[in-house]
């Protein structure tokens, strides 16, 4: 292609032309200086120049934003008064016939998943209310219960006075201490009195004779493999040193049965957690078997914790955020159908129980989303795309 242009002249030998307009190729120009006398510019002469395909980031994906919007929404419309969301529970590993109760541990896992994009999301303020919620479950030992306090209005309806435990009582002094930052000296030394000889830290925070509405198992006060890691979440905030004991027990004993409790079949949870004790200063390697779901319908959840984890690391590669686009797509797909009749499996009771429980929650599927969601749109403006029209679904370089 000839391209006839004017040139600004510049010092000498430089000359200045604008190239908004070029296609990427090899193009012939021929030059023409610019003066303020009247008739044909005097030609200066003919060069040949390469065009490369100028870089830009790719566009937002407007299905993709609308679908963060109704996310939030959706997420908004079914936090109850008080700050809570509800968990759903069946008998069977199958999202069928659920039944619903109210837990602190949901919650906290709420806040955690969504509270790095809850800016972004405009869903902080949600976040907070959560939060209050909490922070109002401590009580006067510095303990928390799974179902929240006993005197509180869902007991008998939505749970039961339940046993202190160590998971939520770690999970909320991390996530909503609250104003009573004295209590937690004491939450911490009743922590301490429920180890194991290994060094990791049981479930119910009183003796077996004391324990209320527990159906316990074979292990009536199990060393369970995530409650290990919310504590050493807590621990390295406030008592580093016990951080990092915990972390070379915890290390020791992964691959041992005995702490896989609660996720035996149900890797999401501690799959997210992985870099969150990484950044606790804890590397802890899970068993690949570890890793991987047989509940039909988790497996997209397995994959948005693994691009998660993988986004958040040195593996952020341009592979990684297409693949993260695609499946948050799929996961979107006719207003979240995939979120409504198979949401993520969080945990399940010991199956060595007389009953059997598993607990879902499609609040946890939306946060999750939003989360993946924004942590790509955070990848995307670094990514360049092709082109100057670069369009939704262009291939990352």
């Amino acid at each position: 292609m000839l391209l006839s242009m004017l040139f600004w002249m510049l010092p000498p030998g430089i000359a200045a032309f604008p190239t908004d307009h070029f296609s990427p190729g090899e193009h012939a120009v021929a030059m023409h200086a610019s003066t303020q006398e009247a008739g044909e510019p005097p030609f200066l002469g003919k060069r040949t120049l390469t065009s490369t395909q100028r870089e830009e980031p790719c566009r937002r994906d407007q299905e993709l934003a609308n679908a963060a919007r109704w996310a939030a929404k959706v997420l908004a419309e079914r936090q109850q008064g008080p700050g809570y969301w509800l968990t759903s529970y069946t008998d069977d590993a199958r999202f069928e016939q659920p039944h619903q109760e109210m837990n602190t541990f949901t919650n906290a896992i709420m806040v955690d998943i969504a509270g790095p994009v809850a800016e972004a999301a405009g869903i902080a303020g949600l976040l907070a209310h959560a939060r209050d919620f909490l922070a109002s479950q401590i009580e006067a030992g510095g303990l928390v219960r799974y179902h929240g306090r006993p005197d509180a209005p869902t007991i008998g309806k939505l749970g039961c006075a339940i046993t202190p435990d160590a998971d939520d009582t770690a999970l909320i002094w991390r996530i909503a201490p609250g104003a009573r930052r004295e209590l937690l000296p004491t939450a911490l030394a009743t922590l301490n009195r429920f180890r194991t000889a290994d060094g990791l830290y049981k479930t119910w925070l009183a003796p077996q004779d004391r324990y209320e509405c527990i159906d316990p198992g074979k292990d009536p006060n199990p060393a369970d493999i995530g409650i290990q890691m919310h504590v050493l979440m807590l621990l390295a905030q406030v008592a580093p040193p016990a951080a990092h004991a915990l972390c070379r027990a915890l290390s020791q004993e992964s691959t041992n049965e005995s702490v896989w409790v609660y996720y035996r079949a149900a890797p999401l949870i501690p799959l997210l957690r992985l870099t969150d004790l990484q950044k606790a200063g804890c590397s802890l390697q899970l068993p690949r078997s570890r890793q991987q779901t047989t509940v039909p319908g988790q497996e997209v959840w397995v994959e948005a914790a693994q691009l998660l984890r993988r986004m958040e690391s040195t593996e952020a590669t341009s592979a990684v955020h297409s693949k993260a686009a695609d499946l948050l797509r799929k996961l979107a797909a006719n207003e979240f159908s995939l979120v409504a009749h198979a949401p993520p499996l969080l945990y399940h009771n010991d199956f060595s129980a007389h009953v059997r429980r598993f607990y879902w929650s499609e609040d946890v599927g939306y946060a999750l989303w939003l989360r993946l969601y924004f942590e790509n749109e955070r990848a995307r403006l670094k990514l360049p795309c092709r082109g100057s029209d670069a369009k939704v679904g262009c291939a990352y370089k």
